[in-house]
């Protein structure tokens, strides 16, 4: 959809899945939210897992979550 990782559609976006990480019992960060280590590592398993990837529509869409991912971590966390 040529949306910029680093724009505001997909920092709110990468914003909802670390608030969402930070209510699962267990997550490195709980119940603050997830550190910028785990976030930024769940982006790279996000990628080199096809398992992971075919959720968010193949290679392409996981390496655009793992970009948002990476960038709201390094602006955020």
């Amino acid at each position: 959809a040529d949306i910029d990782p680093a724009g505001d559609a997909a920092q709110e976006l990468a914003r909802r899945h670390a608030e969402w990480l930070a209510d699962i019992p267990g997550t490195p960060g709980f119940p603050h939210g997830p550190t910028a280590e785990y976030l930024t590592g769940l982006g790279e398993m996000y990628v080199a897992d096809p398992r992971f990837a075919a959720n968010y529509g193949g290679a392409a869409g996981a390496a655009f979550v793992r970009d948002a991912l990476r960038i709201y971590a390094a602006k955020h966390l």
